[in-house]
């Protein structure tokens, strides 16, 4: 992360903290269930201003990233920004769970709390566990998983962001006595029309359209391409085609299951005109040296 922006940097950091407190809340829920009433308030109260906390951290980082240059001008910045808004819908998911769990306690804690009509005393009943309380928490949890695939998912993509924002800044003016203007520096192609492609990026994209080929990232690992064939995909391959915005990912499902890749509109039309793919090179053949001669 050293060449991203300092304002990426930060939502990554964050982003990863915040992705280890859903982790946290996740065992605090899944551990030892209150039972409804007075007594489970203060834990539930508790669970639900972490949550609520939680929530409102991850709309403070959506409308931070939204706010920068690269959410406007990258693919990637773009799916950054998305990524957020799934994990603000999920944590706000979170917390109306654990909302609802205060409510059933409080709400049959008034319940037990009724005086008993033949002699119009309070009744000490024992509390129990309720199985609409323990709902609503089994609820939440369910939601913690793709809470962290959400954070993970946006920090991927904000940190590839930043960085082809950074590669796209545009070089100093040279000198006026040296007859350029700003107008003479090449500028990339409008149009898929004028796209060109190295013999495996054309390869890479023919296997994308006939081959189930999925994208995969672990935080801190290099991404993994899985080209569904014996034959072999790289990283780099695919995030040339991205950049080009001829190939996209189906982002239903997280970086680190793997993104199945699909050609866009732009993608095909640069295949048919292109033609056939170029056939991939013939692997060297191993070599096995003879048995060893007996003495």
């Amino acid at each position: 992360m050293d060449n991203t922006s300092s304002e990426a940097s930060r939502t990554i950091t964050r982003l990863r903290s915040l992705s280890a407190d859903f982790g946290a809340l996740g065992e605090l829920l899944s551990g030892e269930r209150p039972v409804a009433g007075y007594s489970s308030l203060p834990k539930l109260t508790s669970w639900y201003a972490t949550a609520q906390g939680q929530s409102a951290a991850a709309l403070t980082l959506l409308l931070t990233s939204a706010e920068q240059a690269y959410a406007h001008t990258t693919v990637s910045g773009h799916h950054a920004v998305g990524s957020l808004g799934q994990l603000v819908k999920i944590s706000s998911d979170i917390t109306a769970h654990v909302m609802a769990a205060v409510a059933v306690a409080a709400e049959y804690h008034r319940v037990d709390g009724l005086p008993d009509p033949p002699n119009g005393r309070m009744t000490s009943r024992p509390s129990v566990r309720r199985s609409d309380l323990d709902e609503h928490l089994d609820r939440a949890v369910e939601l913690i998983r793709p809470a962290r695939a959400a954070c993970h998912n946006a920090a991927t993509f904000t940190e590839t962001a930043a960085l082809r924002e950074a590669s796209r800044a545009p070089a100093p003016a040279e000198p006026a006595e040296r007859g350029r203007s700003p107008f003479d520096i090449p500028q990339p192609p409008s149009d898929s029309a004028s796209v060109t492609l190295t013999a495996i990026q054309h390869r890479a994209l023919h296997l994308i359209h006939t081959s189930t080929v999925k994208y995969s990232r672990w935080p801190r690992k290099r991404p993994v391409v899985d080209s569904g064939s014996p034959e072999r995909i790289t990283a780099r391959s695919v995030d040339a085609l991205e950049d080009k915005r001829l190939v996209a990912r189906d982002f239903r499902t997280g970086l680190h299951a793997g993104q199945r890749l699909h050609l866009t509109s732009d993608g095909l039309q640069v295949l048919r005109r292109l033609g056939p793919a170029p056939e991939p090179a013939v692997p060297a053949r191993p070599h096995h040296p003879g048995p060893a001669p007996v003495r």
